[in-house]
């Protein structure tokens, strides 16, 4: 490895986290209410693909997402739950 391997090694780190911005950090609520809204939603589309779906439950699911998206923009963070949200549908 020559000098200019060892300098671009060296640099990209650092220009790395340049690009990505800075680190957001969260409260334990809002981690909570994500963590929340990744699962409901996770489940959500498992569900919504079964055969045998009583729709009361689905409904009630449903709610509970949309309630966890009010909480999280309560929180702080409803632009990161919307993008968790809008990720989590667009899996095939």
């Amino acid at each position: 490895m020559n000098h200019s391997e060892i300098e671009q090694r060296r640099q990209a780190p650092k220009s790395e986290r340049q690009a990505k911005g800075p680190v957001r950090t969260y409260d334990r609520w809002q981690l909570f209410f994500l963590d929340r809204l990744h699962r409901l939603s996770t489940l959500d589309r498992q569900v919504a693909g079964a055969v045998d779906v009583d729709e009361e439950h689905l409904k009630g699911l449903r709610r509970a997402i949309f309630s966890t998206l009010l909480d999280c923009d309560s929180a702080g963070v409803g632009d990161e739950a919307r993008k968790i949200f809008a990720e989590e549908y667009r899996r095939p």
